[in-house]
């Protein structure tokens, strides 16, 4: 992340909304490395598990933050969002809004390594 705004961009929700995401989930160990072999590596998936977790979203708890800051941080949030939801166009096997939505989000933001990483415009 270039910025602080990038990086808390990436915010999803709070301890109460990871609760009642995680519900009564074991806790992931060792041996139990449940999130590394469960919904992101199963077909599809992801369709169904991001837009649960970006529905849990809430505003991180920011303190005294100027207005230029909330600005920079609403401006990579949308960002991020039209990122995500060129993810699910492409798992969902639509062509023409995943074009539309990744080629926003590359004319927005071209340096950032992981977007283009991404869609195969490399580092």
């Amino acid at each position: 992340m270039k910025t602080p705004a990038a990086l808390l961009a990436t915010w999803v929700t709070d301890r109460k909304g990871l609760e009642r995401y995680a519900a009564d989930a074991p806790a992931v160990t060792d041996d139990r490395p449940r999130i590394e072999y469960a919904s992101w590596v199963r077909a599809k998936e992801v369709t169904r598990v991001l837009p649960r977790l970006l529905a849990l979203h809430t505003d991180a708890p920011l303190r005294n933050a100027s207005s230029a800051f909330l600005a920079a941080l609403s401006e990579e949030r949308k960002r991020l969002l039209t990122f995500y939801s060129a993810a699910l166009h492409a798992y969902n096997g639509e062509r023409e809004s995943w074009a539309r939505d990744l080629k926003s989000v590359l004319e927005q933001d071209r340096n950032n390594s992981y977007y283009r990483w991404v869609s195969g415009g490399g580092r």
